[in-house]
């Protein structure tokens, strides 16, 4: 009952009191998470930012509360750009959306289950209650939650039933490889689409951010089944989202 209760009061909060929620729990995060922040630090001046990591915690905090109110069914101003990309794709072919933890990303693959069914590849959180609580707030009659050990099996029926699939690039690091993003040898797993995409799915990438008040969904490039693709490229593009925002990357996942 913890998660619930605490995920009511969290979504219930009014847009004032979320910034003081912010500015109360901080200092107690930065104690319990010291390392964290110094590892944020490094990595921000790394990639010649002029972002303190308060900033991306902040942000980490509204999209995530954000990402909550979407997720419980509450109304929150959501934008799409480029959605013919996406629909020209849907019903065609099997398609796998692609993204990184960007914005309020929990968005991402609920909006594209309001399209057609999705298969949504998820890890393991380490508190039982935790995973078991997202997992059921991330179902709805068109979402299916698949664990990422479980892709395996489910992708053969995913090309030929012509379902979606959908994951985090920057989620993996088990089979994934590295790549040079903001001067930092960042973990990106490429092999599950880029092995879709020989079998016949279309892959299409698309990101979230903040903009103001609204949150925008942008469907940014689709390849084509059977594409020769170049993996740097994916990862210059991922370079130029997080360079557009990048208080709203999440600098701590990896």
């Amino acid at each position: 009952m913890f998660f619930p209760a605490l995920a009511l009061i969290l979504s219930g909060l009014p847009r004032w009191l979320e910034k003081l929620v912010f500015l109360s729990l901080y200092p107690i995060y930065l104690i319990k998470f010291k390392k964290e922040k110094i590892y944020i630090s490094e990595r921000l001046k790394k990639a010649n930012l002029l972002i303190k990591p308060r900033e991306v915690y902040k942000n980490l905090f509204f999209n995530g509360l954000d990402s909550l109110r979407f997720l419980l069914n509450k109304k929150v101003p959501v934008k799409f750009e480029n959605l013919d990309l996406a629909q020209n794709e849907i019903w065609k072919n099997p398609v796998v959306f692609a993204s990184i933890h960007l914005g309020a990303f929990e968005m991402l693959h609920r909006a594209v289950a309001q399209i057609a069914p999705v298969n949504l590849i998820v890890s393991e959180f380490r508190n039982k209650n935790l995973d078991a609580y997202l997992t059921r707030i991330r179902k709805t009659q068109n979402m299916k939650i698949v664990k990422d050990y479980e892709v395996s099996k489910i992708l053969k029926n995913v090309i030929r039933n012509k379902e979606i699939i959908a994951i985090m690039a920057d989620q993996s690091k088990q089979g994934a490889e590295h790549f040079q993003i903001l001067g930092d040898s960042v973990p990106l797993f490429f092999k599950l689409p880029l092995m879709a995409n020989r079998l016949g799915a279309s892959l299409v990438f698309f990101r979230t951010f903040r903009k103001n008040s609204e949150h925008i969904i942008k469907f940014e490039r689709v390849y084509k089944p059977q594409t020769e693709i170049n993996q740097n490229e994916i990862a210059k593009m991922f370079e130029n989202w997080i360079l557009e925002y990048p208080e709203q990357w999440t600098w701590n996942y990896l």
